[in-house]
């Protein structure tokens, strides 16, 4: 199998993640880390054997990777996404970007040079996710309730909890039901940020099933939960210990309940084996720049009803 060389612009949190996978993947040699923070990028280097750069162009340059992870605040998605696809392919975590126009440019960037974009949708590769996906009739679903919740981390952040983390639950709904929502309503709150709202409400209705998405920057207990509602039978989805649960009808008054065995995965490494794949194999990814489109675009929507809703959100 040909081997990769692959790099990560962005050493936070979920950067530093990107460059531990690659290093752990086989037939994948990580060549380089970039970040404006050169002595973290020189210390993540250094555990994992690879070079370290201040600057993503001369990364570029000298490396010259054949994928690379785009893991910095979404402000900066255009402006490194542009300049990356004009040489390798890149994912680009999401938001594919902070606007719709900066969005556009990317993936037409990624067109003009042949070049493959993917979007960094990870709980598609949640085995929980995929269980459903796979082994569940979309035709069954009537709605879904999701929390995503969760203490508030500081770090560089250029959107509120709607762009940052709802959408996540807003691409899983599209990619579920294979559906686009028809109506989108939200409200939202600030509690302990100024600038972004910290709190949200999203309501979805596609043609066949409608969905309740609430996240927040603070609970102090991390969640990640999914509820479905089927014609048949209702399932409760543990994202972080990967448990799945459905209860059904039977004669007696409490209902079957059966635990499902999903064989625990990183959808991390999940993810990412998917981008290379398609590298490999000279195919669309799988999570496209008009995926990712699509999601910015409902997010936004979202963002833009809660406010206009609500000016005391503010």
């Amino acid at each position: 199998m040909e081997t990769l060389k692959t790099a990560v612009i962005g050493t936070g949190n979920m950067g530093r993640h990107h460059v531990r996978v690659y290093s752990e993947l086989e037939n994948t040699e990580l060549v380089g880390i970039a970040d404006l923070d050169l002595k973290r990028a020189e210390e993540l280097a250094k555990q994992y054997n690879t070079n370290a750069y201040k600057d993503y162009s001369e990364l570029l340059l000298k490396e010259k990777p054949d994928c690379v992870s785009i893991v910095v605040p979404t402000a900066f998605h255009a402006q490194i996404g542009s300049k990356v696809l004009t040489k390798t392919n890149a994912l680009v975590e999401k938001p594919i970007a902070f606007n719709e126009d900066d969005a556009i440019k990317i993936i037409n960037t990624a067109k003009k040079n042949n070049t493959k974009i993917m979007i960094g949708q990870i709980e598609r590769y949640n085995p929980v996710i995929q269980y459903l996906v796979n082994n569940i009739d979309k035709k069954e679903f009537l709605s879904f309730n999701i929390m995503r919740l969760g203490p508030y981390t500081p770090k560089s952040r250029t959107t509120g909890i709607i762009m940052d983390m709802g959408i996540h639950d807003i691409d899983l709904i599209r990619y579920i039901t294979k559906e686009e929502p028809e109506q989108v309503h939200a409200s939202c709150m600030h509690v302990n940020i100024k600038d972004f709202e910290d709190h949200a409400h999203v309501f979805l209705r596609t043609p066949s099933v409608t969905a309740s998405l609430i996240s927040n920057w603070i609970s102090p207990l991390k969640i990640r939960h999914m509820y479905a509602t089927l014609k048949t039978k209702f399932i409760y989805l543990n994202f972080i210990t990967q448990k799945v649960v459905i209860y059904e009808k039977n004669s007696g008054i409490e209902p079957k309940k059966t635990e499902v065995e999903v064989k625990k995965e990183e959808p991390l490494k999940k993810e990412l084996n998917a981008f290379l794949e398609s590298i490999r194999k000279n195919q669309e990814p799988p999570v496209t720049g008009e995926d990712g489109l699509k999601s910015m675009r409902i997010a936004l929507r979202a963002t833009r009803n809660a406010y206009e809703s609500d000016p005391n959100a503010i």
